[in-house]
Order: structure tokens, then C-alpha cells, then sequence
């Protein structure tokens, strides 16, 4: 039996499965080994990230002649975009001497030269020349490579939106199919106008973090857990609207729930002193039923989203092994309203808000990270008012295995 195998077993026992999938009253979360062990980050990288269509990056920061490296749940790869504006992924690695094809990020270029032994690759991988090979500087002459392999293995990709999608196995299935859920959820807003927010240099208002936390840590404070807000945000805690809850007991918001999408649904109307009407220009869609509706959810296993009705704040999330967890943050506004000096100020008011946060869940991701190498709980249990979703991703994890 592999490794991956073994620990999939050990952590995931009879006992554990019953108790994830038992109703939630009963229900345990995942064990603290499923967010503790390398070993694990390693079954979830072929079980739940490989295996999937998962969020890598955004469309709107690779431009033609772009090479950008970037490891996936451990695994190198790079992108580029064409000078026809083909996207693309690829496996970074050379086929002859193994070395990564792409180091550092680079622009502008028309090919791609190997940092290790010089060979020539085109935009779309294949193969142009290897120098010195066959005995010339050149190195044109491709014959003597013989049937070895030597084209760059190409990763299926798609475009959502603004962002970049991989499926780093292949056998996920159709794009279109898998992220039904998604468009089905957003489909209200205006997607194909949305532009990533600048400061006044016209450089992407970005806020990438290193967290020292698991994937599943992070994702479970984004948009599952609702009832942290009024603890951990200043904002919210400042709110009489937070905790989501009315005078008679009855929460103020909806666990929305359609495969996989996970996320906190409410209308901006109810929460006018916690989330104040901006000026920017909307992105609903005219004939949209969505014009008051807001979320802040995840589409499994790594893309989350804060949806207003003029702004989309997208986070791309990196696993880097069981307790770290890298993350690309970045506001998105209509064309016209994300750049330029009309909007400034309030979009950059809106990043440093955004920030903050991030750092207030940052402080607390990492603090429950740290808690579950405690031997004293080997796992948690749930609200039924608040954890619908919690109970529901558990399960989602767990389903991604096989018994």
C-alpha cells in the first residue's frame, strides 16, 4: 500500500467518516491530523487539487510575452500568454535535464530559453532548438532527439472571469461543467467588464499574504464562519447589524449551498450601517434578480469571493504544505471605475479596509492552526444556527477520498 494510501487510512478511519458525515448535531469536523501532517497535504495535492478545476492566478496580471512561475499544492508550473492571447499552463520542468524552465518571472519575451542547458522553446511549447546537441551553436537540427520526449507538458486551463483555472491531472471533466455552480451563483453580476483595482501609478492594488496556516483552516474563516465577524472585525464589531441575527432569534442571512459553492448569502438592504452604499459604478446585470443580493463565500476548494454590487474582492488560495497557505487578494470594479484618479481615493480607502481584515483573520487562522497541534481535541463539533456550511465543507473533503 503507498504512503498516501496508508495515511489516508489512518486518518481517515470508519469512526472519523461516521463522525463527519453524522448529522450535525452529532458531527465532528475533520481530525487535527487532516491539517497537521505533510503527509496528508500530500493525499489532498492528488486527491483535491490535482483532481480538480482549481483557481491558479488572474487573467488580467499576465500580459503577451508573460512568463510566470508558480507552484500549486506543491507542484511547479508556469503560465504564460501568447502574443496571440492564448493563456497557458505548463509543467515546469525540462524534459532533458529536469531543471525548471522558467526560474524568474519574466516580460516581453518571444521565446523561452532554459536556464540549464539553453534549449528553445515557442510560447506554445514546442520545441525549437537545443544548441550544441547535434554539434552546432544552432542546434536546429531536432533529429537526433528520436522519438525522447521533449515538447513542454501542457496543464488544462480555462478562464472564468477574471480568473485562471487549472486542472493539473486532466481527468476533471468538463470546465464548463464544473463550474456551473459558480455561474449559476454569479452569473448576475457583469463578469466580462470587471478589471482588477490600481493605485494612482496604475499598478494592481494586490495583496498577497503568507499565512501560516492549512488551506482548510483559511477557508473555513472566509465565508462559512459567520459568526466570527463580530469578534474578530473592527468594522463589524462596530456594526448593530452583526452578529447576523434579529430580535426573535432568526438569523439575518442564508447558507447558500449548490455543489460547490459555499457561502454567506444576504441583502445589502439589511445591512445598510455595515456595508454603506459606494458610488462606483454597478455590475449587476440590468434584467439580474440580484440587485440587492451580496456574498461572501468559496468555491471549493480555493477560490473565495466578497461580491457587492459594484466591487468583487477574489481570493486565490495556495496550499504550500499542511501549515502554510498562500494567498493572491485582489479587488475587481468595472473597467471605468478601477482605474484612473475618479475612483482613487476610495478604491485605495477600500484596499487598506480590505487589508486590515485580512491581518484580523490572519491572526485568527493562524491561531486555530497552532491550537490543532493541541492533543487535548482531536476535533470540533458545530452550531446548528451557524455551521451549515462548515458541516457541509467537512464533508466535502472528505467525499474527495476514497474509502
Amino acid at each position: 500500500m503507498s504512503s498516501i494510501a496508508n495515511i489516508i487510512t489512518e486518518t481517515l478511519t470508519p469512526e472519523v467518516r461516521d463522525a463527519v458525515n453524522a448529522p450535525i448535531e452529532q458531527a465532528r469536523t475533520l481530525p487535527r491530523q487532516a491539517f497537521t501532517l505533510d503527509a496528508f497535504a500530500a493525499a489532498e495535492r492528488e486527491y483535491v487539487f490535482s483532481a480538480n478545476w482549481c483557481a491558479l492566478y488572474f487573467t488580467e496580471l499576465l500580459k503577451p510575452g508573460d512568463l510566470v512561475p508558480i507552484e500549486f499544492a506543491g507542484v511547479p508550473l508556469f503560465m504564460v500568454r501568447d502574443f496571440d492571447d492564448t493563456l497557458r499552463v505548463f509543467h515546469n520542468i525540462t524534459p532533458y535535464d529536469g531543471c525548471l524552465v522558467v526560474i524568474d518571472a519574466a516580460v516581453g519575451v518571444t521565446e523561452i530559453r532554459t536556464p540549464y542547458h539553453g534549449w528553445r522553446y515557442g510560447l506554445d511549447g514546442h520545441l525549437i532548438a537545443t544548441p550544441y546537441w547535434d554539434g552546432t551553436e544552432e542546434g536546429t537540427d531536432l533529429g537526433e532527439l528520436g522519438d525522447r520526449p521533449h515538447r513542454l507538458v501542457e496543464v488544462a486551463s480555462a478562464v472564468w472571469g477574471p480568473i485562471l483555472f487549472v486542472n493539473v491531472d486532466g481527468q476533471a471533466g468538463e470546465f464548463e461543467d464544473s463550474v456551473g455552480s459558480l455561474q449559476k451563483a454569479l452569473g448576475g453580476w457583469d463578469l466580462d467588464s470587471l478589471s482588477v483595482a490600481r493605485d494612482e501609478q496604475g499598478l494592481p492594488l494586490l495583496d498577497p499574504e503568507n499565512l501560516a496556516t492549512n488551506w482548510k483552516t483559511h477557508l473555513e474563516n472566509w465565508g462559512i464562519n459567520v459568526l466570527h465577524e463580530a469578534f474578530v472585525h473592527d468594522l463589524y464589531n462596530q456594526s448593530p447589524e452583526v452578529p447576523r441575527m434579529n430580535l426573535e432569534g432568526k438569523t439575518t442571512f442564508e447558507h447558500y449551498i449548490d455543489d460547490r459553492v459555499m457561502s454567506l448569502k444576504y441583502q445589502e438592504s439589511d445591512f445598510p450601517q455595515t456595508y454603506p452604499e459606494l458610488p462606483f459604478p454597478s455590475l449587476v446585470k440590468d434584467t439580474s434578480d440580484s440587485l440587492d443580493t451580496g456574498y461572501f463565500g468559496s468555491f471549493l476548494p480555493n477560490l473565495h469571493f466578497g461580491v457587492f454590487s459594484g466591487l468583487i474582492h477574489f481570493i486565490v488560495s495556495l496550499p504550500e504544505g499542511a501549515t502554510r497557505t498562500r494567498t493572491i487578494r485582489a479587488q475587481f470594479y468595472a473597467q471605468d471605475a478601477a482605474a484612473g484618479s475618479e475612483f482613487l481615493e476610495l478604491r485605495l480607502m477600500l484596499a487598506a479596509g480590505l487589508a486590515e481584515a485580512g491581518r484580523e483573520d490572519a491572526r485568527i487562522t493562524e491561531a486555530v492552526q497552532k491550537a490543532r497541534s493541541s492533543p487535548a481535541f482531536d476535533s470540533q463539533y458545530y452550531s446548528k444556527r451557524w455551521d451549515t456550511m462548515h458541516h457541509k465543507f467537512s464533508q466535502w473533503v472528505l467525499s474527495q477520498f476514497p474509502e
